[in-house]
């Protein structure tokens, strides 16, 4: 009997258990006069999440952006990319995608957009 490679009994062992993991859905939080974060909630089997996001700007592909950033540990329950500086303004849009690891496998969240409607702190 031929051997599967490892990969696909991987894929296979994650469907008949139960289906794939797929990345947790970013949550963005936007504050005045400045700042925003982007985070996901920790949950057990996660040792790393990345950030890669641009402002008014559309990824060609799987571009690092304007932020990139690996974020090695969870505080407080959530795995966060926080940046201080940046000053988003209302209608301003935040092109994103974000990375996860999982019981030592990687996972993408592709797509992610977030259109500045109003600031969390006001």
């Amino acid at each position: 009997m031929a051997r599967l490679p490892l990969c696909l009994l991987l894929l296979a062992s994650a469907i008949w258990f139960g289906g794939a993991y797929e990345a947790p859905e970013a949550q963005v939080r936007v504050f005045h006069p400045k700042g925003f974060e982007v985070s996901i909630p920790h949950e057990a089997g996660i040792s790393l999440f990345a950030f890669h996001g641009k402002l008014n700007e559309e990824f060609d592909g799987l571009e690092a952006g304007r932020w990139a950033r690996d974020i090695p540990s969870a505080k407080r329950g959530r795995w966060t990319f926080r940046d201080r500086e940046t000053k988003l303004q209302l209608g301003d849009t935040l092109y994103f995608w974000t990375y996860v690891v999982y019981n030592g496998l990687g996972y993408r969240q592709d797509d992610g957009v977030y259109v500045v409607e109003s600031y969390d702190n006001q």
